[in-house]
């Protein structure tokens, strides 16, 4: 596996750059540039350059910027097999007027607590937290979360299978030629179909393997030898693991854009019920969709949540009509918008959706007290 050059230093997020002032308006070719990044994220300079028809260097100079200005970044977290062993759950948080931005931060410095979204309608707060077991989800939410000034009530849901996440979602930039030169170095978006539970037991990650996850988080593009540097262990054992964990899917990277600098400024959660019998007739068709992001098979009542990225808020009517046709045993139960994220996968974001600092996901660290 190859990545950045690492005699070039880490350029690590700019909080003045990324929270002062409006964010600069992304070009066509940053775009083309983010878009080969979500499908290749790792893709050395020389083949990104090639594809986009820049010279390695100035892709390597523009990726640092936008990186730096928060507008784009690269997280990593566990990966769709790998989430068949952890837990993976959705809560909701009502929070006492005038605590919600207390929460929220409070929230996001817990490394567990990989999502952090401000909702408008039937919850103040909507977070995702990734836990090493059930009886750690537990601790987190009846002995942290619940205990924070400000949050009056929680609800959680258990994912029980995940049909599709945000490394899946595309910009629109690159043509179909260059899709597939990428393509070659990248393993693809799975469907629905593909990401059914393994036939046999994960096999448990040794403590080298986990210390990837946080330090992969950070910077996703983080080269060979600065993680053998931040993790301790030798240039060749990260090299062989990280291509072990990539390749199998359990250790995910993922290039994010800050969502109100794209055509999609909207983002929506939408809970639905579905017969246990065609979950995964719903989960296909919903994946179908360009704008859907996230597609879970979740507990309780309403058995499958999935989020969009829209052009308008009006655009969920158009959503629902959509799939009232396409998929009519699809019953939509509730629906909320996000008014803003604090934390996405890992990163903080400020202003325009864009990351000002991250929190590395690390799903074994110790719960907070």
């Amino acid at each position: 596996m190859q990545d950045h050059d690492p005699s070039r230093p880490e350029s690590p997020i700019d909080p003045a750059t990324s929270s002062s002032g409006p964010p600069a308006p992304l070009t066509p070719a940053d775009e083309a540039l983010i878009h080969a990044l979500q499908l290749a994220p790792r893709a050395p300079w020389a083949l990104i350059g090639e594809v986009l028809g820049v010279d390695p260097v100035t892709v390597a100079r523009r990726w640092e910027r936008l990186r730096a200005s928060g507008r784009a970044w690269i997280t990593a977290y566990p990966g769709r097999r790998l989430q068949q062993s952890i837990e993976v759950a959705l809560v909701e948080i009502d929070c006492r007027s005038g605590e919600v931005e207390s929460v929220a931060d409070s929230l996001a410095a817990v490394p567990q607590v990989v999502t952090v979204e401000h909702m408008a309608g039937g919850r103040d707060l909507l977070i995702t937290i990734f836990t090493a077991d059930l009886g750690s989800l537990s601790r987190l939410i009846l002995e942290r979360i619940s205990r924070l000034p400000g949050v009056v009530a929680t609800r959680a849901q258990l994912t029980t299978r995940v049909f599709g996440d945000g490394s899946r979602w595309r910009l629109r930039s690159l043509s179909e030629a260059q899709q597939r030169r990428l393509g070659e170095t990248a393993a693809p978006a799975r469907p629905a179909r593909a990401a059914a539970r393994p036939a046999e037991p994960f096999p448990p990650l040794d403590p080298a393997s986990r210390a990837l996850f946080p330090a992969t988080s950070e910077d996703g593009r983080r080269s060979v030898a600065r993680l053998a540097e931040v993790t301790g262990l030798s240039a060749t054992t990260v090299r062989r693991r990280l291509t072990r964990l990539t390749e199998g899917h359990d250790l995910m990277l993922r290039c994010e854009v800050a969502r109100e600098l794209t055509e999609w400024p909207v983002s929506a959660t939408l809970w639905a019920q579905v017969p246990p019998a065609q979950l995964e007739t719903a989960a296909r068709g919903l994946l179908s969709l360009a704008e859907v992001r996230l597609c879970a098979c979740v507990t309780g009542p309403n058995n499958l949540l999935f989020t969009v990225w829209l052009r308008s808020v009006a655009d969920v009517q158009r959503l629902e009509a959509q799939l009232a046709e396409r998929l009519p045993f699809l019953t939509l139960v509730d629906r909320a918008i996000a008014l803003r994220q604090t934390k996405l996968m890992g990163h903080l974001v400020g202003p325009g959706g864009r990351a000002t600092g991250v929190v590395p996901v690390d799903v074994w660290a110790g719960i907070p007290g």
